[in-house]
């Protein structure tokens, strides 16, 4: 098939991704055999989308590395994983390494080239899931529930999802990756443990990833470097808005979300265009603080603007403006408005509701103790009621009101008994905010008390 012919046939198929995936699948195969790899070799991610032609992907990839940017250098390590080729993996890791990667997004890609899959896996009708062999207790335990993934997922979206989708749960912590060109996604589960609430949190958090595969089928656009920023911020907000309803924590979840965005927001850690603008910087620069909970206040405040259904349909109904040639342009059409105004509007919104009325207030953390290591730093001990995770969680202000960095000491995400860190600070006093989903805590802590039961 010449060239003309292939391609006006595989953008054909294309236009229904998931409805032709085989017959896709299936002309790709047929030109590998019947023409040379080079014929890819300005389209090389279309060798990426199926196992069956990963290791050509592999190849044609590595035949012009010289030439490949950082992310689909990525795309190539997670393929080597894929294909148990962790020798390449750790090759290409080490190129990243090299290319300053590991400074652009710390700890992204710790542990994946490291990825020792067990036997025992769980494959339903659309998603495989693997853990490392060397977490086999947790992780069996953390996909015992993936079949009500796959319920929730084909009640929510049918049959507009890929063919097969991988989950792999590794040995590390930190933000995940994922190949978007293959379904796969790589959870770091070193800071979970075993408990139905981690387990409804990871289940919750693989909807989120589902349904970035699902908006694929309808994402016509070319996200650039100038539509990236403003992409992910709906993006991200949408994903975690809607795994929300997999957690039946929909308006619980968005008291909790108003909640981070009040401190966010109000702590001016940023400016507010940094959210649209340089999406993956802030995310980055502050990983120890709500971002993704900030976004999805904001995608819950555009559903209390123009209602649930206008919401859902963000993505699905990209197709019914074939008019409109970038993301940025399709958000003012479909919200007759620029983003940046309909930003603004949700952060006057966010700091005028400064108390949250909707909150519960609620007696979570139970018992407090700070202790001063040095000149430098401060561990709080803490007991609650619920898991906490601190820095989303846990927000603590000096008596100046000015938002700690702080971070956790222990290795596991949401404990009830726990302890965090922070910088030593010039103040008599801290403030402590506590959010968990509905409810809330405001305490103050004088720095010369000992031990307070609350």
């Amino acid at each position: 098939m010449d060239k003309k012919a292939f391609w006006e046939k595989y953008y054909k198929l294309m236009k229904n991704i998931y409805g032709n995936q085989e017959k896709i699948e299936n002309l790709i195969i047929l030109q590998l055999n019947e023409a040379e790899l080079d014929f890819f070799k300005d389209s090389k991610y279309v060798l990426g989308r199926f196992e069956s032609t990963l290791n050509q992907f592999c190849k044609i990839c590595e035949n012009n590395i010289e030439k490949l940017n950082n992310n689909m250098l990525v795309l190539l390590l997670l393929s080597y994983v894929h294909l148990n080729d962790l020798k390449n993996a750790k090759r290409i890791r080490k190129v990243l390494k090299e290319k300053g990667m590991d400074k652009e997004r710390p700890t992204w890609l710790d542990g994946v080239d490291d990825f020792q899959p067990s036997e025992n896996i769980f494959k339903g009708k659309y998603i495989t899931a693997k853990y490392d062999k060397r977490i086999e207790d947790l992780g069996k335990f953390l996909i015992k529930d993936f079949d009500k993934i796959e319920e929730f997922i084909v009640k929510e979206w049918g049959n507009i999802l890929p063919k097969k989708m991988f989950f792999n749960l590794i040995d590390n912590v930190g933000p995940s990756p994922f190949n978007g060109l293959l379904y796969e996604a790589y959870f770091k589960v070193g800071h979970f443990y075993k408990s139905e609430f981690i387990r409804d949190y990871l289940s919750s958090t693989i909807v989120h990833e589902i349904f970035h595969f699902h908006r694929s089928n309808y994402l016509i656009y070319n996200i650039d470097d100038t539509q990236i920023g403003p992409f992910k911020f709906i993006d991200e907000g949408y994903a975690e808005w809607k795994r929300t309803e997999y957690l039946k924590k929909h308006s619980e979840y968005k008291i909790y979300a108003d909640n981070c965005a009040y401190h966010m927001l109000g702590s001016n850690l940023f400016e507010l265009s940094n959210l649209k603008d340089k999406w993956f910087k802030v995310m980055f620069d502050f990983l120890n603080f709500p971002i993704y909970e900030t976004a999805t206040s904001f995608t819950y405040f555009l559903e209390d603007k123009f209602g649930y259904d206008k919401i859902n349909k963000i993505f699905n109904a990209i197709p019914d403006y074939p008019e409109i040639k970038t993301w940025t342009d399709y958000l003012k059409t479909y919200f007759e408005s620029d983003l940046i105004n309909l930003m603004q509007e949700w952060k006057n919104k966010i700091l005028e509701n400064r108390d949250n009325k909707e909150s519960i207030s609620e007696k979570i953390i139970t018992f407090l103790k700070v202790e001063k290591i040095d000149d430098n730093e401060i561990i709080i001990y803490y007991k609650s009621r619920y898991p906490l995770w601190a820095g989303h969680n846990i927000f603590i202000y000096d008596d100046m009101m000015k938002l700690q960095s702080i971070d956790k000491i222990d290795k596991y995400r949401f404990l009830k008994d726990g302890k965090l860190k922070m910088n030593t600070v010039k103040s008599n006093q801290l403030t402590i905010f506590v959010h968990f989903f509905q409810y809330s805590q405001q305490l103050k802590f004088n720095l010369d008390d000992n031990d307070i039961y609350l």
